[in-house]
């Protein structure tokens, strides 16, 4: 006879639904979308039923745990929590959101491994390690490993025009620019000035570097210049300083190479930036998820 006990049930249940809750909230502090508590909420009930419900199946022997009918059910509710948590991504964000869903599960799993070995056996402890693990990821020690898979994964080639003239570069997309243009609200690529010297006019280099970060100087230089009409005042914050303007200017042109695809627009703004983006160089520009739409 296959017993199934409820209070066991009901603790499996209660138990996924917070692991579920913690990631999807994970994933959006990692992703840095925001999301309501009910969404979430939502979404967590969706997994986690779906979860206990091959639980079930399985302890029936009407279904195996590991079976690729299994796998396929727990991946199909996985992405469709995301899209009920995280409504309006489109299919590249969701795979990636999935990959950081996954790659925190099973951060959790192993967490709740380790001490589950280590406390003799401590199911609550196990629990406590694993919802531990999820939290200290998302808020303090995602920092490395989040750059470094971002840059393996988002870097793309990029030209940008101003008139006649262009220049390629290697940029990242980075889901923390937010800039905007505040007065027309399209997004802003932020390239060193290093980078995009080359095809800026003798009298805005002259103009830039003569300011030295001073925006104000920068700001009544160009005001007088042809470039006037380019010249975008953007608001930033940064660590270290609440607020902040920075020089931004109009291009005729941005060129994105998204696989294989190709994205072309004038629906930005290119902010320049004195320091160096990248220790090492990989890339010379912080882009905007927006741009890739922005076509």
């Amino acid at each position: 006879m296959i017993r199934i006990y409820l209070d066991s049930l009901l603790l499996l249940a209660g138990g996924t639904f917070v692991l579920d809750f913690l990631t999807l909230w994970a994933v959006g502090q990692i992703s840095r979308r925001s999301t309501r508590a009910s969404k979430l909420m939502r979404a967590s009930v969706l997994s986690a039923s779906s979860f206990v419900a091959i639980v079930i199946l399985s302890d029936l022997g009407i279904i195996i745990l590991s079976s690729l009918m299994s796998l396929t059910v727990a991946l199909l509710a996985a992405g469709a929590s995301l899209v009920i948590a995280f409504p309006g991504m489109d299919a590249r964000e969701l795979i990636v959101a999935l990959f950081y869903r996954y790659l925190l599960t099973v951060m959790a799993g192993g967490a709740a491994t380790a001490a589950y070995s280590a406390a003799g056996g401590s199911r609550p402890l196990s629990f406590i390690a694993s919802v531990a693990t999820v939290m200290l990821v998302a808020e303090a020690g995602w920092g490395a490993v989040h750059r470094g898979m971002r840059e393996g994964l988002f870097y793309v080639p990029i030209s940008i025009r101003f008139d006649r003239y262009s220049v390629s570069l290697t940029a990242l997309i980075d889901t923390g620019n937010l800039l905007r243009d505040p007065i027309s609200g399209v997004p802003a690529i932020i390239v060193e000035y290093s980078a995009i010297e080359p095809i800026l006019p003798h009298t805005i280099k002259a103009m830039l570097e003569i300011s030295d970060g001073d925006f104000a100087a920068a700001a009544a230089a160009i005001a007088e210049s042809p470039w006037s009409t380019r010249f975008r005042a953007v608001p930033y914050s940064s660590v270290g300083q609440t607020r902040g303007l920075m020089v931004g200017f109009r291009p005729s042109e941005v060129r994105v190479i998204d696989g294989k695809k190709e994205i072309s627009t004038d629906r930005a703004i290119i902010c320049v930036h004195n320091a160096s983006l990248c220790s090492n160089g990989k890339y010379r520009a912080l882009l905007n998820p927006e741009i890739l739409t922005a076509g």
